[in-house]
C-alpha cells in the first residue's frame, strides 16, 4: 500500500511539473545526472572496476560430537 501511495504521489507531481511548465526543467536535470553517473560508471571500469574479495573461511572449529557408549 506505501509503494502504491508513494506512486501517486510522484504521478501528481509529474502531472503539477507538467502544468506549471517545469518538466522540461526536470527532464534536463535528469539527463544531466545520466550522463554525469554515465561517466563515473565508464571512469570506474576503466581504473579497474569494484574489486571483490573471496569469500571469507569459515573459522576451524571441531565439531562437538556426543559419543555414548552402549
Amino acid at each position: 500500500m506505501r509503494l502504491v501511495l508513494l506512486m501517486a504521489v510522484f504521478v501528481a507531481l509529474a502531472a503539477a511539473a507538467g502544468y506549471y511548465g517545469m518538466a522540461p526543467q526536470i527532464a534536463e536535470g535528469f539527463r544531466l545526472l545520466t550522463l554525469m553517473f554515465g561517466a563515473l560508471i565508464i571512469l570506474g571500469s576503466i581504473a579497474g572496476g569494484i574489486r571483490v574479495s573471496g569469500r571469507r573461511r569459515a573459522p576451524n572449529l571441531a565439531p562437538r560430537v556426543r559419543r555414548h557408549v552402549a
